[in-house]
């Protein structure tokens, strides 16, 4: 899953953690900018596609930090390595 919208101050955990909720995370990636900042969107990798759709469902209306989160289905990387 994408997540778009993401608070600047949340952090990887607190993102691993709302969506353990919903079934295996496998991976939590929040990319960040030349300054160490994240960029305000993060990915979220479950373990079954089944547990990304429950997520999916259940946290489309969901808030943090005051901040819509905004969940896309995200493309899967071609070549797996993440470049």
């Amino acid at each position: 899953l994408m997540v778009k919208n993401v608070p600047f101050k949340a952090t990887k955990s607190e993102i691993h953690r709302l969506f353990a909720s919903f079934g295996d995370v496998k991976k939590v990636r929040l990319p960040k900018t030349f300054n160490g900042r994240h960029r305000g969107f993060a990915f979220v990798e479950f373990v079954t596609g089944d547990d990304a759709k429950v997520a999916m469902r259940s946290l489309g209306r969901s808030h943090l930090y005051g901040r819509h989160l905004v969940l896309e289905w995200a493309e899967e990387e071609e070549n797996g390595d993440g470049l």
